[in-house]
């Protein structure tokens, strides 16, 4: 029998599942800790032991790799996924305990640990999903498994079908939010001026009271300083490329959500949430206008924005 160029197979869901992981273990450490915050931080465990929710992280995990091994049906993996994601969460949460000689859960550090953490599984899974398209005996493969087994979205479980409609809504919610006229505009204008205003204290020329970097680290006020530098140059590039422009702006979003938050989770964990929250409303704006841009120039994205 001749061996084939290439022995593995590629599944076409990849980029799905690594999402519904990921997302998953995010909304777990959320739910985890607001729970635990909400309780006064209560040990379930049975007589003196305390068994860490780590270990039933582990417990989860474990349970998604049977699945896999067990069964090849798409919605299964899909479930697996989702089981994986939730033990995850519940075993990253904890990491503070194991990088400190005191078991310390409340270790400062340990939310900016987590983030970095979130930041490599997503630029790794990214990476998964904009490999090259499938070959054609990967694609064949897949519709035969498909056509016998069923899609990922055969199955009766109650999370899976929450999170496909939450999904969808939220998908409808941001386009219309997109599509409101002016919104982009003024979304715009407030991310100009925030990084310019930034780039401006780092400079020494603006001192905003509402706008305090003096706790800042170096690292961060040179994230700070590189993204406001981007925001500059796509501002001298808008009127001549509004595409270029809007690619300078996609940069600087980037590197606050990389690098510059990194180090405000482990200063402020409540100022770094509000200001990633920002940060990812400006990259969706951003990225939103990008893609009009190509769909409406048939994919050409060196013609100006107009």
């Amino acid at each position: 029998m001749a061996k084939r160029k290439n022995p593995l197979i590629r599944d076409q869901d990849t980029g799905s599942l690594l999402e519904l992981l990921m997302v998953t273990a995010i909304v777990t450490i959320i739910v985890s800790r607001a729970f635990l915050a909400a309780t006064g931080y209560p040990q379930i465990s049975p007589g003196g032991l305390h068994i860490a929710h780590m270990l039933w992280g582990g417990l989860l995990m474990l349970s998604a790799i049977v699945m896999v091994f067990r069964y090849w049906n798409p919605s299964i993996r899909r479930f697996a996924a989702f089981t994986g994601g939730v033990g995850f969460g519940l075993f990253i949460d904890e990491v503070g305990k194991f990088i400190t000689r005191d078991n310390d859960y409340f270790y400062q550090p340990a939310i900016a640990v987590i983030y970095v953490v979130f930041i490599f599984m997503f630029l790794l899974f990214r990476s998964f999903s904009e490999k090259s398209l499938l070959s054609e005996e990967e694609a064949e493969v897949n519709r035969f498994m498909r056509k016998h087994l069923g899609d990922m979205h055969d199955t009766s479980s109650r999370f899976l079908a929450a999170y496909d409609r939450t999904r969808r809504k939220l998908k409808k919610a941001y386009e219309s939010l997109m599509g409101i006229k002016g919104f982009i505009t003024a979304l715009m204008s407030v991310f100009i001026l925030l990084n310019l205003l930034q780039l401006g204290m780092v400079l020494g020329v603006a001192k905003p009271g509402w706008l305090p970097l003096a706790d800042a680290s170096g690292i961060s006020l040179a994230g700070v300083f590189a993204s406001g530098a981007m925001v500059f140059l796509g501002l001298t590039a808008f009127r001549r490329a509004r595409h270029k422009a809007f690619l300078w702006f996609k940069r600087a979003v980037l590197v606050n959500i990389f690098i510059t938050q990194i180090f405000l989770f482990y200063a402020s964990q409540l100022t770094a949430i509000y200001g990633l929250g920002m940060n990812i409303l400006f990259y969706a704006g951003i990225d939103y206008v990008l893609r009009e841009h190509l769909s409406e120039n048939g994919g050409n994205s060196q013609s100006s924005l107009e």
